[in-house]
This record gives C-alpha cells, structure tokens and sequence, in this order.
C-alpha cells in the first residue's frame, strides 16, 4: 500500500501555519527545551538507557537523582544535553565541524562513563544489530572520517 501525498493539505496547513508567525521568543524557548529533552531521551533510549521521558526531564531541567537508576544512565542524559549544547554553539558560530570537533563532542558524550574511550576512534568492529548498515572495520574509521571531512 502506498501512502497518498495530498499537496492541497499541506499547501492549507502551511498557510495556517505561517499566520502564527512568527513565533513568540517564549514558545521558542519552549520547543527549544522540549526538543533537547526528547532528543537526549530517545537518543540514550535507543542505547538502552533506562530512564524515562519524565525522569530525563527532571535530571535536566532540576538536577535531581532519580532513585533505582545507574548513575551511567544519569550521565549519558547529562552529557548528551552537554553535547547538544556545544554543537549548537559550534554552529551558531559559524565554526567549521572538524574530526577534533567531532571527537571533543565524543569525549563530553562519554565523560565519567568510560574516559579511556572518550574522544579517541573505536578499536574494535561495531555491529549494529537489526540494521542492514555495517559500520566500517574499526581500523578503516580514521582514514573513513579523514575522507567525511574532504
């Protein structure tokens, strides 16, 4: 079955859409804070990160420590927040993305959870299990992000 495209629709719903424009600084905001909070939760989730949507925003946005929960999940949520922030600066800034960027980036994603692996390129082979993507042999990953940043 394939889905139908009903541009009509779309072309009425960008209309409504662009009336609200533009967005108040205060809704911004809070798409903003939204968005930083799902994409940290569903980004840990998808590694096996326990913590819940609710539980991700309250470590965030309160700092609080959430009872039965590893204090790895604690800093995959907090580093990802971390993470994210950064590259939003590197881009507000108009810097270019480099493999010392990317690994720095790396480094805060795994800082308190495993140090000797943060910031450097994997050593060994990666599978990712249920995809049909096969990421490159760890020894290949050095020249492979040479040529991503040609």
């Amino acid at each position: 079955m394939s889905a139908q495209i009903d541009f009509g629709k779309l072309t009425e719903l960008k209309k409504n859409n662009n009336k609200r424009r533009p967005l108040s600084k205060q809704l911004v905001k809070s798409l903003q804070e939204d968005y930083l909070i799902k994409n940290t939760y569903h980004s840990n989730a998808i590694e096996g990160n326990t913590l819940t949507v609710y539980e991700t925003k309250a470590i965030l946005e309160e700092g609080v420590t959430i009872s039965g929960k590893s204090m790895q999940e604690h800093l995959e949520a907090i580093n990802h927040k971390q993470a994210i922030l950064l590259s939003e600066e590197i881009v507000k800034k108009k810097e270019p993305i480099t493999e010392r960027s990317i690994k720095y980036l790396h480094g805060i994603i795994l800082y308190g959870i495993d140090n000797s692996n943060a910031g450097v390129y994997r050593n060994d082979n990666a599978i990712i299990s249920g995809a049909s993507h096969t990421p490159p042999p760890f020894l290949s990953v050095p020249q492979e992000m040479s040529r991503l940043m040609e």
